[in-house]
């Protein structure tokens, strides 16, 4: 009887171990495949660094007991290289030196959703608290180049409004906003991009259009620094469009009974990682145009291992793997989901730039200001 229940725990085993690496095989194959045709793949990239772990502890497991089975999780395991090394930096960096070396430049990328103060979950933008607490990060870092999503104009609030704030008390000179009306207010609401070095061409780039909405259309600015020229991209692809009831049904997914709720939700992430796979193309394809070197930052609202992240970065260089501090990095941290708000590998906020440019350091920080963390990197032109 004992050795039959070895027997069953350990064909158990294996059967989970061999269940786990067909999907871990298929979240490396995910940045590959196109949501378009392959919708499910957005979900696999979510679930990349916990297969990579559990496969690991079964390595680990293996080794110890019966190591003859652990080469197969082993094979598995490379296989995943390459994807998990998007996911992690391993690198030991010194602090972020606030004072810049010379010749660099500067940019410093946030989305600051509207100037809602992390806590507070209807729409309230009008905190000058909240106003005061970002520039003053702002001020701290003093970037050449600021780039902000879910940026909000309020032309009503006079010389208190952010865009005339930050042009005028932070000087910042040159900018580009393409904001568009919102909630029937004179308050417009968009993608800003904000300049010390002069801005000689700028535009707004709009997506091929969604029915659902929820996209801030692409921004450019071509930036003049010395004799050089610049294009800088600031995105932000289509967010999911979580409200409570979405953000219930993640909290409660363990005792969620109303599967009605649990496909509501699978439907509009399927249809949020759909325009994803449109959108990145679409940049992609915008990007290679570009007569001048390349930096892209913004919002993916999409995971390293996704189609979205692998098309957009190509082989540009990840601003956070070159000289970003050890782990995952997370840039997301939800104010309405508990579940959410536990995850440390929602790193869905990037700089990218082409071979143009070197690294020198990078930063990112704003704990509790935004639910995105702002990302700031020292870059020089080669």
């Amino acid at each position: 009887m004992l050795t039959f229940l070895r027997s069953l725990s350990k064909g158990i085993l294996l059967l989970v171990n061999g269940l786990l690496a067909l999907l871990f095989i298929a979240c490396c194959l995910a940045p590959r495949m196109h949501p378009q045709q392959w919708w499910f793949t957005g979900f696999l990239g979510l679930f990349f660094p916990f297969l990579f772990i559990l496969l690991f502890l079964f390595l680990i497991f293996w080794l110890i007991l019966k190591p003859k089975y652990a080469l197969f999780s082993f094979v598995v395991l490379l296989a995943g290289i390459i994807p998990f090394s998007v996911h992690v930096s391993l690198r030991y960096n010194d602090r972020f030196n606030i004072a810049k070396e010379e010749k660099s430049i500067r940019l410093m990328d946030w989305n600051i959703r509207h100037f809602i103060p992390f806590y507070e979950k209807r729409f309230k933008p009008n905190s000058n608290g909240q106003h005061q607490l970002i520039y003053s990060e702002i001020k701290r870092l003093n970037p050449d180049i600021l780039c902000m999503q879910e940026f909000l104009s309020m032309p009503g609030k006079g010389n208190a409004n952010p865009l005339n704030v930050i042009i005028e008390e932070l000087g910042y000179t040159y900018h580009e906003f393409t904001g568009e009306n919102i909630f029937g207010t004179k308050q417009s609401s968009g993608i800003a991009i904000f300049s010390k070095y002069p801005i000689v061409n700028s535009g707004l780039i709009p997506y091929p259009p969604s029915e659902e909405g929820n996209s801030e259309n692409t921004v450019f600015a071509d930036v003049k620094i010395g004799q050089d020229t610049i294009r800088l991209y600031s995105m932000h692809l289509k967010s999911f469009g979580f409200g409570e009831r979405e953000y219930h049904t993640i909290d409660d997914i363990e005792n969620d009974t109303q599967d009605g709720e649990s496909i509501h939700l699978l439907r509009k992430m399927r249809n949020t990682f759909y325009w994803h796979g449109i959108q990145s193309d679409f940049i992609r394809n915008e990007m290679e145009q570009s007569p001048y070197p390349v930096l892209l930052a913004g919002d993916m609202n999409d995971v390293p291992n996704s189609y979205a992240y692998a098309r957009l970065k190509g082989s540009m260089k990840d601003h956070f793997l070159e000289k970003g501090s050890a782990g995952f990095g997370a840039t997301f941290n939800s104010a309405t989901s508990n579940m959410l708000r536990m995850l440390p590998t929602l790193r869905i906020d990037y700089i990218l730039s082409d071979d143009h440019f070197e690294t020198i350091q990078f930063d990112q920080g704003g704990d509790g200001i935004s639910d995105h963390a702002f990302l700031v990197s020292d870059i020089k032109l080669r």
